[in-house]
């Protein structure tokens, strides 16, 4: 449901995307959702801590008359054309006279009191079915930052436009009007969805946007496929600030077309319930991975595509071990490996470091032909540089690559990142992390096991260097007091 649509722009864009099947992907357990806030429509009356009533034809809303797209109805705030009872929301559009117009009916939002950046947006629904109608569950921005439509964005969670048999979710993007674009599909399944309830959900995440209906995905969209002229170049815009929820029954205007003479009023939106679910990312297991330890490639944080991981597809291409985007094979030794690994992608795991130091990370990995590279990081820091992955001709070949890095004592988030070109395939099966000798901070020379002047003149050049490993009192700084903790180790000796 656009807020400045019109014809020869909407028809272009739903003859150019067709209608399509259902994709046969399961929506997956909800792991790594937390239900952050819902209307159940439980009571007597609208929640209007959480909604907020849109009146009228648009003018106030600075829209031309009609809103944007030559509707035909005056929205308002009477309980005739919007109310809440027996567990649920009505939103009714009547063949009324008023203000002008020939319909009435309502629009509410949330804006300003239920704001979000990315989750799970879902609603239970009944909706209308006649000539003219045209139901939405949608989403905007709620400062529109990069400028006007539709260069800010706009999430269509779900539209019907007419008789009720098919489903659009759409994106809007790219430049203000007239230089818009859209990106969406159908479901046309030869079901009345105007004759029982149905869920409607959107998965919105950093670089990409799933839809699903009754739990079945039928469409994606990745951040390489929109964009905002306005964006500054973050390929992320304009789908990386806080929108808003709308629902709403409009009549006539562009898009659906105006009623004609089978048109049967009135005709209700009857909502169930909204529901908004955050990301949470955990430990695969529940518990994070020991270092010392070694983590295995498959046992990644739970969570979805863009927080705990980001694949390219979202398919499991091998199908093992567990339901997820990332591509995941039985090995021949250790259990799984995470293979079909694209240009771009990473992993994440959620790790207790049992002591601050040097720690050597041996990767077991395999190629058939390109290798390739990887780093390791935590919290955006990369802290290895790059691991080249060699040659083992045969993908469960497999073969040990190792580097180094400084760990904190503590729980840690660490990423695991694809360095490679799109040219570069390999499979990734575990990494282990050994601590490097030394008795403490201070021994930071070999032979470790001892505290003497090697260390000391090794510990004045990582000093001179910002090296992390002169962070004694790990405060990001490089000064006296690194100098002052090192003494104060370096007189403690080994144990």
């Amino acid at each position: 449901m656009t807020s400045f649509r019109f014809l020869s722009v909407k028809t272009a864009t739903i003859l150019a995307l067709g209608m399509v099947s259902m994709i046969s992907n399961p929506l997956q357990a909800q792991d790594g959702l937390k239900l952050v806030w819902s209307d159940e429509f439980d009571g007597n009356t609208l929640d209007l801590t959480s909604w907020e009533y849109q009146t009228g034809n648009g003018t106030a809303y600075n829209l031309p008359a009609g809103w944007g797209n030559n509707e035909l109805q005056y929205y308002t705030n009477f309980a005739s054309n919007v109310s809440v009872s027996g567990g649920t929301l009505k939103i009714v559009a009547r063949e009324q006279n008023f203000g002008g117009l020939p319909f009435t009916s309502a629009r509410i939002r949330t804006k300003g009191m239920r704001d979000f950046l990315y989750g799970r947006f879902e609603g239970r629904m009944i909706i209308p079915s006649t000539s003219g109608v045209w139901p939405a569950f949608w989403m905007l921005p709620t400062d529109s930052p990069y400028g006007g439509w539709a260069s800010s964005g706009e999430i269509d969670i779900m539209e019907s436009v007419n008789i009720a048999t098919t489903i659009h979710g759409t994106i809007h993007h790219g430049a203000p009007w007239p230089n818009n674009q859209a990106n969406g599909s159908t479901v046309n399944n030869g079901t009345d969805f105007s004759q029982d309830f149905h869920e409607y959900a959107v998965e919105w995440d950093p670089d990409e946007i799933r839809w699903y209906l009754d739990g079945q995905q039928y469409h994606s969209v990745t951040s390489a496929q929109w964009f905002s002229s306005l964006g500054e170049g973050n390929v992320q815009a304009p789908f990386n600030v806080p929108f808003h929820i709308l629902l709403n029954v409009a009549v006539g205007g562009n898009f659906p077309g105006n009623p004609n003479g089978s048109a049967n009023y009135p005709q209700t939106l009857e909502v169930d319930y909204v529901r908004v679910y955050e990301r949470v990312q955990t430990p695969f297991g529940g518990t994070p991975h020991a270092i010392p330890g070694t983590i295995e490639a498959e046992d990644f944080d739970i969570g979805m595509n863009g927080q705990s991981y980001q694949d390219c597809d979202s398919t499991n291409f091998g199908g093992d071990y567990r339901e997820t985007a990332v591509d995941i094979q039985a090995a021949t030794v250790s259990g799984f490996n995470v293979g079909w690994i694209c240009e771009g992608e990473w992993i994440e795991y959620t790790a207790l470091v049992e002591t601050t130091g040097e720690y050597q990370v041996d990767a077991l990995v395999s190629s058939q032909t390109t290798g390739g590279s990887f780093h390791i990081e935590v919290e955006g820091i990369d802290l290895t540089g790059p691991i080249q992955v060699p040659v083992t001709n045969g993908w469960q070949n497999w073969q040990t690559t190792s580097g180094t890095l400084f760990l904190e004592e503590g729980e840690h988030v660490i990423r695991f990142v694809n360095d490679s070109n799109s040219n570069e395939e390999y499979n990734f099966n575990l990494l282990t992390f050994t601590q490097m000798g030394g008795c403490s901070l201070a021994d930071v020379a070999e032979p470790y096991g001892s505290l003497n002047f090697f260390d000391v003149s090794a510990f004045l050049s990582l000093l001179n260097d910002n090296d992390s490993l002169a962070d004694i009192n790990g405060d990001g700084q490089f000064n006296f007091f690194d100098v002052s903790g090192f003494l104060t180790l370096f007189g403690q000796g080994c144990p």
